[in-house]
């Protein structure tokens, strides 16, 4: 017996209309869920498409309108749990929107954060997002091509693209004030190394070590809690005389140096108080206790994704910059009594 051969294609909403006696322009009325289609006809579309497993093709729908209803998003680092928080505040801040997220993963080189926008250009993203980018603005203008973004942690001169971010001077200055407070003289600061663009922790760091009087100690590191033991055991083994006290970069640097300390034997903060920076879920753990500066993770993506959201309602001009006030978290690291 001669079989009709299978064809593999999708359903259209010819085959919709075909099947169920009506025309094409009613089907496409149905899918928009026009108040211009009788109840009856509705039921009997709907249920035609259902049989025949029609999916409206959404992509096609959203680009005719100029509008892809996606929001590109860029994390330098998932490793990190701050960027988690980010993106769970992007989510919050994009609730009820009809907008969906597209994530890319980028890492310390320019070359692959501008290879990811220009992925998300392509795909016709309606805003893109970036947390943590290292590039320049330029080099970011041109990937975007008149994309609207907005930059989390950092602020940048660009046209059509805002900034998010909390103000770094101040968290290093908060830490040294407070390590000051305490009676600590020798202070050293993790750092990250040289040619990132995030410098401002580092200037705060050095502003309030000149203030007191102090003589400055940087020692740089990547942002990891392994880069963080490397360098304690780096130093433990010099035989320098120890700082009392060590703000690091962030809180995966911090635990790392924690951790370095205590297979030397060492506590803290008996022997050297720790300071650490982001307020990540884990510095709260009673078994690290790390104090810290809160950079409001959360919050910053809220107002990032509200930013984006007023830019793609139209909002037009400048770049605008929104600024939060970082706060000290003081937990066992630092204080033997907090």
């Amino acid at each position: 017996m001669k079989q009709t051969p299978v064809v593999n294609r999708s359903v259209t909403m010819e085959d919709v209309a075909r099947k169920a006696g009506v025309s094409r322009a009613l089907v496409s009325l149905v899918m928009r869920e026009s108040p211009k289609v009788s109840p009856a006809k509705r039921t009997a579309v709907l249920e035609t498409a259902a049989a025949l497993g029609y999916s409206p093709n959404r992509l096609a729908s959203r680009l005719a309108s100029h509008r892809t209803k996606t929001l590109g998003v860029l994390f330098l680092d998932l490793h990190n749990s701050v960027f988690a928080d980010i993106y769970d505040g992007i989510s919050e801040g994009i609730a009820g929107s009809g907008n969906q997220v597209m994530v890319a993963v980028g890492s310390a080189d320019p070359r692959t954060e501008l290879e990811a926008v220009r992925s998300f250009v392509d795909l016709r993203v309606d805003g893109v997002i970036l947390a943590g980018y290292t590039g320049s603005s330029a080099e970011l203008a041109a990937a975007l091509r008149g994309t609207p973004a907005v930059v989390i942690t950092r602020q940048l001169e660009a046209d059509g693209v805002d900034s998010v971010l909390t103000d770094d001077f101040r968290s290093g200055a908060l830490a040294v004030e407070h390590l000051h407070r305490l009676g600590h003289r020798r202070i050293a600061h993790v750092d990250i190394s040289d040619w990132l663009p995030y410098t401002a922790r580092r200037e705060g760091y050095l502003h309030a070590m000149e203030q007191f009087g102090l003589e400055p100690m940087l020692v740089h590191s990547d942002m990891t809690e392994r880069g963080g033991r490397e360098v304690m055991e780096k130093f433990l083994a010099s035989g320098a005389t120890l700082p009392t006290a060590i703000f690091a970069h962030n809180d995966l640097t911090a635990i790392g140096i924690m951790e370095a300390l205590a297979a030397h034997g060492l506590s803290v903060p008996g022997d050297v108080a720790i300071v650490g920076c982001d307020n990540i879920e884990v510095a709260a753990s009673p078994l690290i206790g790390l104090t810290s500066i809160d950079q409001h993770a959360g919050q910053l993506g809220r107002e990032a994704a509200q930013a984006m959201l007023d830019r793609i309602a139209g909002s037009s001009g400048p770049g605008l910059t929104r600024k939060l006030d970082p706060v000290l978290v003081v937990r066992r690291s630092s204080s033997p009594g907090a």
